[in-house]
């Protein structure tokens, strides 16, 4: 199942300035309308359509702030009039174009300018460092060499600094969207937030679709991170499909996977992808699962205990 809602991602993505209808969709993917709608009811918290305004929207605020009209963006996105794309703008983000735009900060009435630009600099990486620190305290390490230091982001700012971006506004570093490479197919994000008076103003949603609009340009074929608790919702509405990696020291793989067989049989949507031993003593079991059920991961950590779940999203570009 994951497979073919993939696959049906792949396409709107692709397609989103082409006239997207749920009848052109299954067409072009070999699936009915119904299947595509049972799909979505599992893996996303909104119906396909609903989907696709979305990401429409998303796309268009990425070309929102170069000045173009908003008129000719319109037009883009294959909406006939600007009273449409107003409307499909107003359903997404709760306010007009131009109020997005302008948000009012505060009872002074600032005026919100987003940039959404990749690092150019050594200075410009060490700003975004310094904020990424106050998040990932036990990541971001300035001093030492390991993963995600400061040394590991130089090394991959001179590998590919397109992918190492922010969100600002005015002189304000507000969000930050770090993608990194290491020899594969895919990028991994290596850090991705929004400071909190930025939240729910579409400012992550954009850096994301940056993110993969110019992974895809660079030939990548798919973009994975990490999720914490609380944050399915928002990659399930980005179109990501999601695994869930089970730890445990005190667990044989054989008795994580005899669990699994007892409690989740009867889901289809749910499958084993892959296990094996890490370190020679972390025993790991890898599963292909909604990520918006959490009902495996609640039983396997509180039911069957000492062991530690991570849910990893994907997505195909």
């Amino acid at each position: 199942m994951a497979k073919i809602y993939e696959q049906i991602i792949r396409y709107i993505d692709r397609n989103l300035k082409e006239e997207l209808t749920l009848d052109n969709i299954a067409n072009a993917v070999g699936y009915s309308k119904f299947h595509i709608y049972k799909l979505f009811a599992v893996y996303t918290a909104v119906p396909v359509m609903k989907y696709v305004q979305r990401k429409k929207m998303y796309a268009a605020v990425n070309e929102f702030y170069t000045g173009r009209n908003l008129y000719d963006i319109a037009l883009d996105y294959n909406f006939e009039t600007p009273a449409g794309f107003y409307k499909a703008f107003q359903n997404v983000f709760g306010c007009s174009p131009s109020g997005f735009k302008k948000h009012k900060l505060n009872e002074n009435k600032e005026i919100l300018f987003m940039l959404i630009e990749n690092v150019k600099t050594v200075e410009e990486l060490d700003n975004v460092l310094d904020l990424a620190k106050n998040f990932y305290p036990e990541t971001i390490d300035m001093e030492g060499g390991g993963r995600y230091s400061r040394a590991y982001w130089l090394e991959q700012f001179n590998k590919q600094p397109e992918l190492i971006l922010y969100a600002k506004d005015r002189d304000e570093i507000c969000g930050i969207a770090l993608g990194c490479v290491d020899g594969g197919k895919n990028i991994t994000v290596g850090g991705d937030f929004v400071l909190d008076e930025y939240k729910n103003k579409g400012v992550h949603e954009s850096m994301f679709i940056e993110l993969e609009k110019r992974s895809a340009n660079l030939g990548y074929e798919g973009i994975g991170l990490g999720i914490g608790d609380g944050e399915e919702e928002f990659y399930a509405k980005l179109g990501y499909v999601g695994k869930m990696l089970i730890q445990s020291e005190k667990h044989s793989v054989d008795e994580l996977i005899n669990f699994f067989e007892v409690n989740f049989k009867h889901k289809k949507e749910c499958e084993i992808t892959g296990s094996g031993v890490w370190d020679g003593y972390v025993n790991q079991l890898w599963l292909s699962v909604p990520i918006l059920d959490k009902e495996l991961k609640s039983k396997f950590e509180k039911e069957l205990g000492d062991c530690w779940t991570q849910i990893i999203v994907h997505k195909g570009l």
